[in-house]
């Protein structure tokens, strides 16, 4: 079983985690969602909405998807199941069977924003679910994003 802690990094902050996201996993692993950090870079979850996202993007791929308690469960007969559980600052996602759920679960977040960073629990694993873009403004490298498109 693979268990990852997703966070969305607010639109606004992105240009100071890129670059920093060690030390985002860092304080991530320490102290987790209750960190005044974590509230600040951050958005709130709202478990309702990211369901009803995640159902209508990946219900098509997975057969079962539904509530298992306080869950959101989707269920594939070849690839195995994902359960997601909601915090107030993240969701925590548990993948069993193969790595082909990773890639499912993380397109399907993806595709809801921009702005969603992972953390592999216990592994020291983390990144962007979705690559962050970055354009020459003429002068050097400049390290803004653009927009919420991938490379």
């Amino acid at each position: 079983m693979r268990e990852y802690i997703i966070y969305e990094v607010k639109n606004a902050h992105q240009p100071f985690v890129l670059g920093r996201e060690r030390m985002l996993e860092e304080l991530l692993a320490v102290e987790g969602e209750e960190s005044p950090e974590v509230r600040f870079l951050c958005h709130e979850v709202d478990p309702d909405r990211v369901m009803l996202q995640l159902k209508h993007r990946m219900g098509r791929r997975f057969p079962e998807v539904g509530r298992e308690g306080g869950l959101l469960r989707l269920h594939h007969p070849v690839k195995g199941t994902i359960r997601i559980g909601f915090g107030d600052y993240s969701l925590t996602a548990r993948c069993e069977g193969t790595r082909m759920l990773d890639l499912d679960l993380f397109a399907g977040l993806s595709g809801l924003s921009g702005g969603y960073f992972a953390v592999r629990g216990g592994s020291g694993e983390c990144g962007w679910l979705k690559p962050v873009k970055f354009w020459e403004n003429g002068v050097g490298t400049s390290r803004q994003l653009c927009g919420n498109s991938s490379i």
